[in-house]
Formats: structure tokens, sequence, C-alpha cells
């Protein structure tokens, strides 16, 4: 734990410096050496003990946290000697870190004893409703451990420009340029909505053959469509959720998030002993509606940017709507040949991308040239 704060700590520095391929080459080597010493110890000592497999586990995990630290910490010290720093830090700066530090910190252990009491609370719903424990571990499983991953999983890309409009919008902020704040604004906001939309069609025209090839089975193809939808806004929320980060609205983020594990949690507790799985579905559509919409009008207090509903949603969902159903009709058989599959769903992305050109729906980037440096 002292290791994984450091090397926070240190991340951000690289990302305030705009220095982020250190950290990521850093990170991309902490994995590789976590990955090889998990098969080494497998491999050398083998055993049928989980404890044991665990032990493994949790030692290659620690190992590759002080491996990141040292390597990490080294190249701070390279890239530090940029930097000249006479005299010692007021007090004024100090004062300033403990007024974000520590609303952030009262807020997150607060966050985090919600977030621990929902998820405890989940499964125990779920075998009220089943009136089997066994079933109902299975279900949350297939939900939280299968579906989410699954539709998490291409938001790596979001996140990892999310990280980097941190920086982007404290220096706008700092600037006071609500022009080019709202101009980019307009920009992430129109690409996240097309590559979301895109993601989301994806998702419900390759159902099957996507469950197949990860988890060899299709338990979680009904799960997975319900869900899909949702990930034009968890997306846009990660977006939105580090400008208000840049604008210094990071406790608002946080009371934003409570609110919400409070709202679910109550939900939870009424709601999934009545209808089961499907309404914990229904409170995860809720959570995350709730959330957009509350980071949503925080975004707008502060900037009064413009969002254009009918281009950032629904001329892309037309699009995706209309591809989707052009492929169903010339070819809505299951592929088990993954590089056929592969394959399809390039298809598809190229023809929704057509779709968007025909339309005309680039013709605003043409126009304001925006570009985050």
């Amino acid at each position: 734990m002292p290791f994984n704060s450091v090397i926070t700590s240190l991340s951000g520095y690289f990302t305030g410096v705009r220095r982020v391929s250190k950290t990521s080459i850093s990170r991309i080597l902490t994995v590789c050496l976590q990955v090889i010493l998990t098969i080494t110890f497998l491999y050398i000592f083998p055993s049928n003990n989980l404890d044991t497999v665990c032990t493994y586990l949790v030692l290659a995990s620690t190992i590759s946290a002080i491996f990141e630290f040292v390597l990490t910490y080294i190249l701070y010290l390279i890239d530090s000697r940029r930097f000249i720093v006479r005299g010692n830090l007021n007090d004024n700066y100090l004062k300033s870190i403990l007024r974000i530090a520590l609303p952030v910190a009262v807020t997150s252990y607060i966050r985090s004893g919600l977030s621990t009491l929902k998820q405890l609370l989940i499964p125990f719903s779920l075998e009220k409703h089943s009136a089997s424990c066994d079933e109902a571990l299975s279900q949350y499983g297939l939900i939280n451990g299968m579906t989410m991953p699954l539709l998490m999983f291409p938001c790596i890309i979001i996140t990892s420009c999310a990280g980097l409009l941190i920086p982007e919008f404290a220096r706008y902020n700092l600037k006071k340029d609500f022009k080019r704040m709202n101009q980019v604004i307009e920009f992430i906001f129109k690409f996240t909505s097309f590559f979301s939309v895109c993601i989301i069609g994806i998702f419900l025209t390759f159902t099957e053959e996507i469950c197949f090839f990860i988890y060899h089975n299709l338990d979680t193809v009904n799960f997975l469509i319900l869900l899909c939808p949702l990930i034009i806004l968890i997306y846009l929320d990660k977006i939105i959720d580090a400008m208000l980060r840049g604008l210094d609205k990071q406790v608002g983020v946080m009371i934003c998030n409570i609110v919400d594990l409070v709202s679910t949690t109550f939900l939870i507790y009424t709601l999934v002993p009545v209808w089961g799985i499907y309404g914990y579905i229904a409170i995860i559509a809720i959570s995350e509606i709730l959330n957009f919409t509350i980071s949503l009008i925080q975004l707008y207090k502060v900037t009064h940017f413009k969002f254009d509903f009918w281009s950032y949603i629904v001329i892309p969902f037309l699009l995706v709507i209309a591809t989707k159903f052009l492929f169903d009709a010339i070819d809505n058989y299951i592929e088990y040949d993954l590089s056929y599959a592969i394959f399809k769903m390039l298809v598809f992305v190229g023809v929704y991308l057509g779709l968007l050109g025909m339309f005309n729906v680039f013709k605003w980037i043409k126009k304001k040239k925006v570009f985050v440096v």
C-alpha cells in the first residue's frame, strides 16, 4: 500500500507536466513482470491448494508494485531536474493542497464504505428473491464479474483520454479561457458519443459471437443486450468527471457518487428481493442515468456549454441501428471462426463511419478544427 500510494502521486506529477508516456512505460513493464512472476510461481511451485495459489498471486502483485515504485521514482528524479525550486514551500501552497486533499479523502472514505455495503447487499437481496445462495451468487457473478467488465473494456481508451483532460481543463480554468474550454467540450463529447454508439452497435450485432469467444458460453447474452445501451452514459460520465476535476469541482464529483451510492443501496434493499436480477439491472440503469444527469448539470453550471442532443446521440444511434439491420439482413448467423468474426466487426465499423460521413456529421470538426494539445 505505501508503494502504491507513492506511485499514484508520481503518476499525478507526470500527468500534470504532460509526460504520461513515462508512467505508461513503467506500467506496461510492471504488468509484464507481474505476469511473468505469476507464471513462474505457479510453474515452479505447483499446488492444488487455493490459499497457496492466491498467495502466489498476491506475492507477484507486491513484488511488481515495489518494482513499479522504484522505476517510477527514478524516472521522476531524472525528469524533475528540469525544475529548480528555490526556498521552502509557503503555507499557502500547503493549504491549497489540503483544501483539495482533505475533502476528497473524507468523501472517498464514505464512498468506499457505501460501495462495500452495496456490494455485500446485492447477493443478500438476490438470495431473498431466489431462496438459493448458489443461484444468487451465480447471477451476481454473471453481472458484475462477466457482463460489466465486458462493457467497460473499451472504456480503457476513454479513461486514458479523460486523465489527460484534467490538467488541460485546469489550465483553461486558470486562464479563464471559457471559449476554448467549450470548444474542447463539444469536440470531446461528439467523439465520445460516436465511439460509444459504435461499441453499442457492435455488442448488439455480435452479442453471441463476443460471449462465445470470450467466455465460451452464452450465459451473459441477455444481460449484455440489456446493459449495453448504458455504455454511452457510462463513457460520457467518465469524461465529464475528468473535466469537473480539472475545474476544481472534484468534491462535487465525489458527493454526486455518494448520492448515487445511497440511492442505489436503498433501491437494492427494496427492489431486488421483489424483482430479482432484473430488478438489479434496472437499478444499474437508474444509477447510471442519475450519475450522468447530476454530473452534466454540474458541468453546465460551470461552463454553460451547448449539448447538441440531436448530433451527439440521436443521429449516431439511428445510423448504428441502420447498420445493425443491414448486417442482420445480410448475415445473421453466429460465426465460430474468430478471424472472420473480427473481420465482420471491422466491416461494421467501416459502414458506420461511412454513414456518419454521408450524413456530414463531421462538418463541425472541419469548421472548428479543435484539438487538445
